[in-house]
């Protein structure tokens, strides 16, 4: 019995010291949405736009230094980017970067968006307008 209560005890004290390890989140800094230029009050929770017969994602761009490890870390945080290379968009994207399209088709699409406009390298998102 003594050996039960001492392996309780081991294990509340491990999960406390792991407990204090865990990664703590930096608070979100609001400047970062200034970066976002898209109509948020036309999309809905899930992520769509227009009236209920005939709802679309609405699809963002920014610019992004051509380095792949900038876009292996896009890729992780928004699973709907495409790399358009070679191509400047509305965005204007130098010949050194590669425009980036995305889309609020997904989980937690303002969270995406809020974590790209975090990256350092990127400068503007906006919406795109498919003309």
């Amino acid at each position: 019995m003594m050996h039960l209560w001492k392996l309780g005890v081991a294990g509340v004290l491990g999960g406390l010291l792991l407990a204090g390890c865990q990664r703590k989140t930096q608070p979100e800094d609001p400047n970062t949405w200034k970066k976002v230029d898209i109509n948020f009050k036309r999309i809905g929770p899930d992520g769509y736009a227009g009236p209920s017969d005939g709802k679309v994602v609405v699809n963002y761009e920014f610019c992004l230094p051509a380095v792949e490890k900038y876009w292996k870390k896009v890729r992780q945080i928004d699973r709907t980017a495409e790399k358009m290379a070679g191509a400047a968009g509305r965005s204007g994207c130098g010949p050194s970067e590669w425009l980036i399209i995305g889309s609020t088709g997904q989980a937690n699409y303002q969270r995406v968006l809020f974590e790209l406009a975090a990256l350092p390298y990127v400068r503007r998102i906006q919406e795109t307008n498919w003309e």
